[in-house]
């Protein structure tokens, strides 16, 4: 999603412990990293959702992604942060079953930051925000590997790589 000027996030230390708080527009301070929340969604045959992030995206424009999600705000736990993004950006107000999958620290030119990875079985159609997502669908994961989706936002291409092994 992309950052309001209120919108305030937990800054934490390389052990996830949040030690300040701050604007997320006021940018990183230095040594803190971000967190970050993004769930993996497929469909009850085993496919990937995936989107193309909109041109004015402020991180990777244009890129293909699988990962819904975005900024942790203050005081919000990584589960409430994704059901919060999966509801903002693809319009699902109830998600049954969200699991964590994983959480990583990414370094990234954009913010180091950690990632909570989680997965959901979609139960129904995504109504994609289209300030947000320019298109998706979902895809057999290999053809998210293989098939010409590219540029791939990296953190993307390593859930798949990590959720979906070949």
């Amino acid at each position: 999603m992309n950052a309001q000027p209120s919108e305030r996030v937990d800054y934490v230390d390389p052990g996830d412990r949040v030690v300040a708080q701050g604007g997320r527009a006021e940018g990183q301070p230095a040594g803190l990293l971000r967190r970050y929340a993004a769930t993996v969604c497929t469909d009850h045959a085993g496919r990937v959702l995936l989107y193309r992030r909109t041109a004015t995206a402020p991180a990777y424009p244009d890129h293909y992604d699988v990962l819904v999600g975005g900024a942790v705000r203050t005081g919000e736990q990584y589960r409430a942060a994704a059901l919060r993004e999966l509801r903002e950006e693809l319009g699902w107000s109830t998600v049954t079953g969200l699991t964590e999958a994983y959480r990583i620290r990414v370094d990234d030119p954009h913010g180091d930051c950690f990632l909570a990875v989680h997965r959901w079985v979609a139960d129904r159609a995504p109504r994609p925000d289209p300030r947000e997502i320019a298109w998706c669908g979902f895809v057999a994961p290999l053809a998210v590997m293989t098939g010409g989706y590219t540029p791939l936002v990296p953190a993307g291409a390593e859930a798949v790589r990590r959720l979906f092994p070949l």
